[in-house]
């Protein structure tokens, strides 16, 4: 139990961290145009943060099960691969380079799980087929990390400087006083754009954290005698089911596990894992020879069903223009998932109910609410305490921007996050917002960026992910020589 308190505290500091960098990148431009003050900058990321992580959950979850195998992962994992992060932030925000949070922290969880797993590289999700809102998608670093880091600056160059060029094309006989007002006043609307897509994209990483966090400490019993009051820390799959599908995944044929994982799934509310509980549990009693209970799972199963996508039609956010189909969900249908599933391992000699299992083992809860408020509130104060070095880097050393190149900027910047945020991608703020002020600074000349600062940050880049990851490969190796 103590460990799991550090692990949320060590979190919650990297978050803070996370402040001093990301959402300092994220308004930037709008301080360094003078059209807001930091302070007034700070207030609009804060809430406008607060918007896209509340109503976001796709890069959460990327971050809580799409990366790194579970079975590797323990709190001391945890805390190695938040402490790889916040060594390289703090280094890279004390030389004042806007370095990726993002990718500090991918790389401490790659780097601490490889070590907990005795250097075994399976324990990193390279490639794999996963269900998401109804959907199957590829998961694993390489989609969800690799590409996107190797993409989102050229995309974020490009199109930014396409999207200036074609403003400067409209406002040509425009004159210079009518310009910076109109697009002073449109920035304010850019920038909470722009804190809103950075909440919907990359405030969710240390929320998906967190949530594996949790996560991991319920499954492994931890929360046994946990007092009722800090019941909120207790996700929904508890010990007993996770054994239940382990026992099934490794090809156990106990008529029990069915009647366990049913009583389980009685036991929650709503959602995700109730209905896969009792898909499986129908599964079972299939393969028991009890078609009658197994059906009357099935039934309970596809009402679950109903109940989410009724819950989901009831929301507002998604029925919001332009916003709604960023946050709208496509509920899983459980019970059609694993009848697929099951037919494919069939096709490939596999056993079929084993192969079910895997899929329910995969199944991941929402982040919730109260540590999205919590990491919303702390990376505020994080942007508070010390994000002036990065943005004097971003907008005043870089490239001298007006309000209409800040515009261009952040809603080229936003876009990307938002629509990367969508689809689970952990793309950078950083890498986002600036090759967004390259590509806008282009237009003038190419000369009008800073080269020296351009190179120091691409270096930044590159190293980041196995420096962080090196540094918790490090730390978990040392805690496993000490613990044992």
């Amino acid at each position: 139990m103590t460990l799991i308190i550090v692990v949320i505290l060590v979190a919650l500091a990297f978050e803070f961290i996370n402040g001093f960098h990301d959402t300092a990148n994220s308004i930037a431009t709008v301080v360094s145009t003078k059209v807001l003050t930091p302070r007034q900058a700070i207030l609009l990321a804060a809430v406008t943060n607060l918007i896209g992580a509340l109503i976001g959950h796709a890069v959460a979850k990327t971050v809580s099960s799409g990366l790194v195998d579970a079975k590797f992962v323990t709190t001391a994992t945890i805390i190695c691969a938040l402490f790889g992060g916040i060594v390289w932030n703090l280094l890279t925000w004390w030389l004042g380079l806007p370095s990726s949070s993002t990718h500090a922290l991918v790389g401490g969880l790659c780097g601490a799980t490889l070590a907990s797993a005795q250097g075994n590289w399976k324990a990193i999700i390279w490639s794999t087929e996963k269900i998401k809102d109804g959907k199957v998608v590829m998961e694993g670093v390489l989609h969800k990390v690799i590409w996107p880091m190797l993409a989102s600056p050229i995309i974020g160059l490009v199109v930014g400087f396409l999207l200036m060029t074609l403003l400067y094309a409209l406002l040509r006989n425009a004159r210079p006083m009518w310009v910076n007002r109109f697009f002073g006043r449109s920035q304010i609307f850019s920038a909470g754009y722009m804190g809103f897509a950075h909440g919907l994209a990359d405030a969710q990483k240390t929320m998906g954290i967190i949530t594996l966090a949790l996560v991991t400490a319920t499954t492994a019993g931890s929360f046994e005698q946990l007092p009722s009051w800090l019941g909120f820390l207790r996700m929904d799959k508890s010990p007993v089911a996770e054994h239940q599908i382990q026992a099934i995944m490794k090809g156990s044929k106990d008529p029990a596990a069915a009647e366990i994982l049913s009583k389980e799934a009685e036991m929650l509310q709503a959602g995700e894992f109730k209905e896969s509980f009792h898909a499986l549990a129908a599964l079972a009693f299939e393969a028991d020879g009890e078609p009658e209970t197994a059906a009357r799972e099935r039934e309970l199963a596809k009402a679950t069903h109903q109940q989410a996508v009724a819950n989901e039609n009831a929301r507002i956010m998604p029925k919001i223009p332009v916003i709604g189909p960023m946050v709208a969900a496509k509920q899983t249908d459980w019970a059609k998932v694993l009848d697929g599933e099951m037919k494919k391992a069939r096709e490939t000699g596999k056993d079929p109910l084993a192969a079910a299992a895997k899929k329910v083992q995969d199944v991941t809860p929402d982040v919730p609410v109260w540590i999205k408020i919590v990491c919303a509130i702390i990376m505020a104060a994080g942007t508070s305490a010390g994000g002036w070095r990065i943005i004097k880097t971003m907008g005043h050393k870089m490239v001298k921007i007006q309000p209409v190149h800040g515009f261009a900027a952040e809603t080229t910047a936003a876009t990307l996050l938002a629509v990367t945020g969508k689809f689970g991608m952990t793309v950078s703020t950083t890498h986002a917002i600036t090759t967004a002020i390259m590509g806008v600074g282009a237009t003038k000349r190419f000369s009008a960026i800073d080269g020296q600062i351009v190179k120091k940050i691409l270096g930044a880049w590159v190293l980041t992910l196995p420096a962080a990851g090196g540094v918790a490969y490090a730390a978990m190796w040392l805690w496993l020589k000490i613990a044992g």
